[in-house]
């Protein structure tokens, strides 16, 4: 079989829909491309806490005769009104990132479409979750030729295309409602903090200054290059094998813009760092960023977009109920006043052109 053969089969198992679901050798059967009457097949569950996901299974099929065993991830994605989950329409779209050179990413053998759930099959990988802000060089060339392969693939040919990647757009009303991306809704949140201490006072009115800002960062943002977000750049998505990076879990996927990896790495080092330690990160990240930034976009476009989107995220995090006990719990009051103030500041330049 040539390649272009080949690569139409893949698709083909990438584009299936069953109006119910037969048993795990047959879907199996389907996504490997040949029967398995010679294989004994394991399941074992996988940790999984996202939205919708019914189940993540792992699958060792053993060759009866020779001892070979292949292993699987499978993962149901329960569905809202009949609707797809994004995930399976990212991995639909084939070997987008085939050509990847700095993350890996494990092979999807198919995808199988039923009424009520999607079910997403891939290579299993093995390998030891880094720590993040130790490969903050890695990250950077990764999210840049990310953002390159999916910006040239985000150029679609037909109107079905272009109609499936506005569904999957950031932009979209039904994913910018969520909590997550409307930082206001926590600001009561700040009355759990001692009333009497002067580094707090005023502090709720002052974030609340930055929504202006926010709007005209998005609004300037949604004007920007797209590209294909992973969105969620925690150490759990990531193993390290032999210097070699997996990077796995496309559950938050999204048709971005160019730059809110960034973003979306960076908020997670500010969660788990301190100011001095963030800050060196930062610098190494950015430093391996734009020098891995293909020239077709502008840098500064870039570095807006990912202060818009750190932002964001870190907003939400850090005026989470949750959050403010945490510190109060632990006696941190005095870095999460820092982190506060580095917030305000970054905010109050997030609308400058």
């Amino acid at each position: 079989m040539n390649t272009e053969s080949k690569n139409q089969e893949i698709l083909g198992r990438n584009n299936v829909f069953w109006w119910s679901q037969p048993s795990l050798k047959k879907r199996l059967s389907h996504v490997l491309g040949h029967a398995l009457d010679d294989y004994s097949i394991t399941t074992s569950d996988m940790d999984s806490n996202a939205s919708f996901v019914n189940y993540v299974h792992h699958h060792r099929l053993t060759h009866r005769q020779t001892g070979v065993t292949l292993d699987v991830v499978e993962k149901s994605i329960r569905k809202l009104l009949g609707i797809s989950s994004l995930e399976s329409r990212f991995h639909r779209e084939g070997s987008v990132l085939a050509n990847s050179t700095h993350f890996q990413h494990p092979q999807c053998l198919g995808v199988i479409e039923t009424p009520w759930e999607s079910l997403i099959f891939t290579r299993f990988v093995r390998g030891k979750a880094p720590r993040m802000g130790k490969i903050a060089t890695q990250i950077g060339q990764g999210i840049a030729e990310i953002e390159n392969l999916t910006n040239l693939h985000l150029r679609p040919e037909n109107w079905q295309q272009r109609y499936r990647f506005w569904e999957m757009d950031f932009f979209r009303p039904w994913y910018l409602l969520r909590w997550r991306f409307n930082f206001v809704r926590y600001l009561p949140s700040l009355s759990e903090l001692p009333t009497d201490d002067a580094r707090f006072q005023g502090l709720k009115e002052r974030l609340s200054g930055l929504q202006p800002a926010l709007n005209l960062a998005k609004n300037r943002a949604n004007n920007s290059p797209r590209c294909f977000c992973h969105m969620d750049y925690l150490a759990k998505n990531f193993f390290s094998s032999h210097g070699r990076f997996q990077m796995i879990d496309w559950s938050e996927v999204k048709v971005g813009r160019v730059g809110f990896d960034g973003g979306a790495y960076l908020s997670a080092i500010f969660r788990q760092e301190d100011m001095a330690r963030f800050t060196r990160i930062r610098m190494y990240f950015l430093r391996s960023y734009i020098a891995a930034l293909d020239e077709r976009f502008d840098p500064q476009i870039a570095l807006h977009n990912m202060d818009y989107f750190f932002l964001q995220n870190s907003l939400w995090h850090f005026l989470r109920p949750k959050t403010i006990a945490d510190y109060q719990q632990r006696g941190k009051l005095d870095l999460l006043h820092e982190k506060y103030e580095y917030l305000l500041e970054k905010g109050a330049l997030a609308g400058d052109a």
